[in-house]
């Protein structure tokens, strides 16, 4: 059974945002999907404290609930981050857990997996969210297949026949990504190649001095292989055929 996580970064639990969530998770078929509700209020996840350790070793040093988190959304087969509109931004909550796990930004640590970015408004800010978060999950190698924002003003999230017509075209992505292996997309590839120079240079640099020091993100790209491609939707393919053998 596929498994689909929704972090909803809105503390209310019965809000606008799940509401919209709602609607498109009960268009797809009955029983098919495993869906998973993460409210970030029901972990204990504190604040970055900006000591960069999480780019050179394996756990962050906080003992709180991220791992936990990461690991949930590392195994779902389809992510869904959402988020109301606060002062034109995600909600702190949310934002809280992408700082603790910023070192994703660099290593594609979500590996082409299919992302649908969901914000809720009042009046204003129909994008603001959408733009910041898609971009954040692009960084993080998300393969962003659907984006929507609902508003209260002009009327759509109470008017049932915008929100149909909405929901079911999102729960036909769903459908159709959720079944095929992960892709990339022309702007994750325009960020790939940017990194791919940063860790070529990286490993040129250690490899002409004695003063190496631990470096989680180059270490990470040389193991899954991705120092090695020339695309990241190549190495997507590399990979998933050798995990088919």
């Amino acid at each position: 059974m596929k498994k689909i996580i929704i972090l909803n970064g809105s503390r209310r639990k019965n809000g606008n945002t799940t509401k919209f969530i709602n609607c498109i998770i009960n268009k797809l078929p009955k029983n098919k999907y495993e869906v998973e509700w993460i409210f970030p209020q029901d972990y204990n996840i504190m604040p970055c404290t900006g000591c960069n350790l999480c780019f050179t070793k394996i756990k962050c040093i906080l003992n709180d609930d991220i791992e936990l988190l990461q690991n949930k959304i590392l195994n779902s087969d389809l992510f869904i981050a959402a988020s109301p509109v606060y002062i034109h931004y995600m909600t702190a909550d949310l934002k809280r857990i992408l700082d603790r796990i910023s070192w994703w930004t660099h290593t594609y640590r979500l590996q082409g997996k299919p992302v649908i970015i969901i914000s809720t408004c009042s009046s204003n800010g129909f994008d603001t969210v959408l733009t910041s978060l898609s971009n954040i999950i692009t960084f993080m190698g998300g393969n962003v297949v659907a984006t929507s924002n609902a508003s209260e003003l002009p009327n759509q999230i109470n008017n049932n026949s915008w929100l149909d017509e909405v929901s079911l075209e999102i729960s036909k992505r769903i459908e159709y990504y959720i079944n095929i292996p992960c892709k990339s997309n022309k702007f994750i590839e325009k960020y790939f190649s940017n990194m791919k120079i940063l860790m070529l240079k990286r490993n040129e640099f250690y490899n002409s001095t004695k003063e190496y020091k631990e470096d989680r993100e180059l270490t990470y790209w040389k193991e899954t292989g991705m120092l090695y491609s020339d695309s990241f939707e190549n190495y997507l393919k590399l990979k998933y055929k050798k995990e088919e053998v």
